[in-house]
């Protein structure tokens, strides 16, 4: 039921996109996935029967690579979740979701992932940023703290 919820509000964001996928990078695999460094997307998520999979979506221009405008496209496609810039300090940035309820609570755990997952990887294409500090009110499905593109990748034990 929880990756249905999650194929379903992910059909419904990506239904909005105008650009189709330029590349894809599967996250849930003990490989490393390939990052490039000389090109910026923008990223999204969906489920497949391997798990959450993170897709390139349409060119990011670098003159609109900031906080404030990848933070904007973020909040456009998530409008029940506001996302706020804190600050940037060495290589991390600081947000902030003020209510945090429908994240937390509503999402579900493959929702709450996948929303996780996606401001990650959109802020981490941030000349510098390797680390996106999150500050929110914990729920059943999703805590705050500090993540990496990493931190989506499953590995095998």
């Amino acid at each position: 039921m929880f990756i249905l919820t999650g194929i379903m509000s992910c059909q419904t964001r990506q239904s909005g996109m105008s650009e189709p996928p330029v590349d894809t990078t599967t996250v849930n695999r003990a490989d490393t996935p390939t990052i490039s460094t000389d090109t910026h997307y923008f990223w999204s998520s969906e489920w497949d029967k391997k798990g959450l999979v993170m897709k390139k979506y349409s060119q990011i221009s670098p003159d609109s690579l900031n906080p404030a405008s990848l933070i904007q496209k973020l909040n456009t496609i998530y409008p029940q979740i506001r996302l706020h810039f804190i600050k940037i300090s060495n290589d991390s940035i600081f947000v902030r979701i003020s209510r945090s309820r429908y994240l937390t609570q509503q999402m579900g755990s493959s929702g709450a992932d996948a929303y996780l997952a996606e401001v990650t990887y959109n802020l981490t294409e941030l000349r510098n940023i390797n680390f996106v500090n999150m500050q929110f009110k914990q729920g059943d499905h999703a805590s705050p703290g500090t993540y990496t593109r990493t931190d989506f990748i499953e590995t095998k034990n």
